[in-house]
């Protein structure tokens, strides 16, 4: 093989083998072509999600942790934070009954649906930090892939991926919360258990 060919191939294997667990909190935003302002579905741990409210995009940025998880006594609390119409905005799902005891439990939820209409479930949104409790009548959360992310043979976190959508009333007027998707990388650092 010519060293012309040879090189560039090393400097690929050398920056592909490089990954530190810096790189695995930062966000990355593939756009969606058929979804303008959202990100395409994906299950690599980008931490990312976004999701319609009507036709206003909420997305995850840069400033933000996109995704937080509380668990307390009896409740799991899935955050995504993030903008919607400029603003500051969170949604908060809430699930009674589902207590993972850490990050590495949370690969319970691979392949489950959760009906947000439920009684067990809470949908809060917060919207520069004022909560306002959503009265879903219809919808749910698909976790359709969680897996364990392991560098150098080491646990580093647990990667979310799925699709969320549902029906609302934000003000008294219907509305609907479609397209929503989420691929967040969820560890040591935003994980709670109180």
């Amino acid at each position: 093989m010519k060293k012309h060919i040879l090189l560039p191939i090393i400097a690929c294997l050398l920056l592909a083998t490089s990954c530190t667990e810096e790189t695995l909190d930062q966000s990355v935003f593939v756009p969606d072509v058929n979804n303008p302002g959202l990100p395409a579905y994906s299950e690599w741990g980008y931490n990312t999600f976004g999701a319609y409210i009507d036709r206003s995009v909420f997305v995850s940025n840069n400033q933000d942790l996109p995704a937080k998880i509380i668990v307390s006594a009896d409740t799991f609390n899935l955050r995504l934070a993030g903008e919607w119409r400029g603003n500051p905005t969170t949604l908060k799902i809430s699930i009674k009954g589902y207590v993972p005891n850490d990050y590495t439990g949370l690969v319970s939820l691979n392949d489950s649906t959760v009906n947000l209409a439920s009684d067990a479930c809470v949908v809060t949104l917060y919207e520069n930090n004022v909560p306002l409790r959503l009265n879903v009548f219809e919808g749910q959360i698909h976790f359709k892939r969680v897996q364990k992310l392991f560098v150098d043979k080491e646990m580093t976190e647990t990667i979310l991926s799925g699709t969320f959508n549902f029906k609302t009333f934000y003000h008294n007027e219907p509305i609907a919360i479609s397209k929503g998707r989420f691929d967040l990388g969820i560890g040591y650092d935003n994980f709670y258990k109180l």
